[in-house]
C-alpha cells in the first residue's frame, strides 16, 4: 500500500540525512514535490515504513491529496493571471 510523509527540506539537504532513496520510488530529492516556499516535500512509500521514516506522520493518498490541494502547496491562478 503506497503511504505519504512529508518531509522538511533541511531534512533532505542534510548530509547525515538518513533517508535511502534506494528504498523509495525516486531517484532523488530533486524529483519530489515541494511545497510553494520550497521548505516541504511529499515522499511516497510502499509499505512497511521504511526506519528512516519512523516517527513521521504517515498519510493515506485521500490525506495528502487534500493537503496538496491546500494554498501551501498549490497555486491557486485566477483568469485575471492568465489574461482573460
Amino acid at each position: 500500500m503506497k503511504k505519504f510523509v512529508i518531509i522538511p527540506k533541511t531534512e533532505l539537504d542534510d548530509v547525515n540525512s538518513t533517508i535511502d532513496f534506494d528504498q523509495l520510488p525516486y531517484t532523488d530529492k530533486t524529483v519530489l514535490r515541494y511545497s510553494l516556499d520550497g521548505t516541504q516535500a511529499v515522499i511516497k512509500y510502499e509499505t512497511p515504513l521504511p526506519d528512516f521514516f519512523s516517527g513521521k506522520t504517515t498519510y493515506t493518498y485521500s490525506q495528502i491529496t487534500a493537503i496538496l490541494a491546500g494554498t501551501d502547496w498549490t497555486e491557486v491562478v485566477t483568469p485575471e493571471d492568465v489574461g482573460l
